[in-house]
């Protein structure tokens, strides 16, 4: 019977208030829907940041443990373990290049788009939907020197094979770096006119993080291949990646921090609004005990109900920053959701701590004087 008219007033108090009371509900509420938002983020953008950040370009080197060259069987048995994203084989060759001479760089250009995406263009074009295996790419400083035009041809001579063949130089590209020194062609074009059926080192674009890499490059590494994750990439991205982190917590603080000056201003001003009855019920022969017990219910109830709304919508919001910044949707994760709302509830009891107090503290004859 207790208990019912507990209820019964508990459902009264929360008509009486409901104005000031929905304050609290939209204050706990906001800082629930971060809180999910950002922790469901949290646990799922080592996988999206990660394969974001892999689009800037190689992170693992693949080099030969003896000798000059990785053989086309073992580069290939590798590369099937490997299972990266891609794999970008190199073979370089010093040949007669029509009245010069200057390095010729065989490669798959296929994979070279995802391994060094930077290449620009100053001329042609650099699709390979139209490509032909008599096409060639030439850096910028080689098209200079050997007055090179998109489209003309040019004759790479191996004196050592005495073998030769004439390529159609597709496109001008700039990159600042060696490449702007170099003819890139089909590996294959190169393997035959140098008789190697080989690589010197490969570059591949891995999934994971630095510690997983390092141990995947490790294991697979065998006595003819040493493959190793390129730290300056990997070490930089794990630094990337904790700072986003830090500043989605500190984010979360900063507004769960505002969400209980809201709690606390308002039930403040409720505890203020609703001073008389509470003198009334004190002088009536309530306990404290009671009284304390009613407010907190009601900011308890509000607050639930508050948390476990804005942890549900924050998977919504997590969804949208996630096609915004990654293209891709974020993964649902129970945990985030429980943690909002335990971190959201700790804040709000918190936040209500002092107006609970100060309701204890009113001043019967003060109140009801003239009553």
């Amino acid at each position: 019977m207790a208990d019912k008219f507990f209820l019964k007033d508990l459902f009264k108090s929360l008509i009486f208030s409901y104005q000031r009371l929905f304050i609290i509900a939209l204050s706990v509420f906001i800082g629930a829907l971060i809180s999910s938002a950002f922790l469901n983020i949290y646990f799922d953008i080592d996988t999206k940041l990660s394969r974001e950040l892999k689009i800037y370009g190689a992170n693992v080197v693949i080099s030969p443990k003896n000798g000059n060259f990785i053989s086309d069987e073992n580069f290939l048995a590798f590369k099937e373990k490997l299972e990266a994203r891609a794999i970008t084989p190199f073979l370089y060759d010093f040949l007669n290049l029509g009245s010069t001479s200057g390095i010729v760089l065989g490669t798959d250009f296929k994979a070279l788009k995802i391994t060094k995406p930077f290449l620009e263009l100053k001329e042609g074009s650099f699709s390979l939907n139209d490509f032909k295996e008599d096409s060639a790419f030439i850096g910028i400083d080689l098209a200079k020197m050997l007055e090179a035009k998109v489209g003309s041809k040019i004759e790479i001579y191996n004196p050592n094979t005495s073998k030769s063949v004439k390529l159609t130089i597709k496109a001008i590209l700039i990159s600042n770096d060696e490449f702007d020194s170099l003819l890139l062609v089909p590996l294959k074009v190169l393997q035959d006119l140098s008789n190697i059926k080989g690589i010197h080192y490969a570059n591949a674009v891995l999934y994971g993080d630095f510690e997983s890499i390092s141990a995947k490059t490790k294991a697979l590494s065998d006595e003819h291949i040493n493959a190793k994750p390129i730290s300056s990439v990997n070490l930089s991205e794990a630094m990337v990646l904790d700072k986003i982190k830090a500043l989605m917590f500190l984010v979360i603080l900063i507004v769960l921090i505002i969400v209980t000056t809201s709690v606390n201003t308002t039930l403040s001003s409720i505890v203020l609004s609703r001073k008389k009855e509470v003198a009334l019920r004190l002088a009536l022969g309530a306990k404290e005990s009671e009284i304390f017990k009613l407010f907190a219910s009601e900011c308890f109830v509000v607050s639930f109900i508050s948390c476990i709304l804005g942890a549900f919508c924050g998977i919504f919001l997590a969804n949208i920053f996630g096609f915004l910044i990654f293209n891709a949707g974020i993964d649902f994760r129970f945990k985030a959701v429980l943690i909002s709302v335990l971190i959201s509830l700790i804040f709000a009891v918190f936040a209500s701590i002092f107006p609970l107090k100060k309701a204890l503290k009113i001043n019967v004859c003060e109140n009801l004087k003239g009553e």
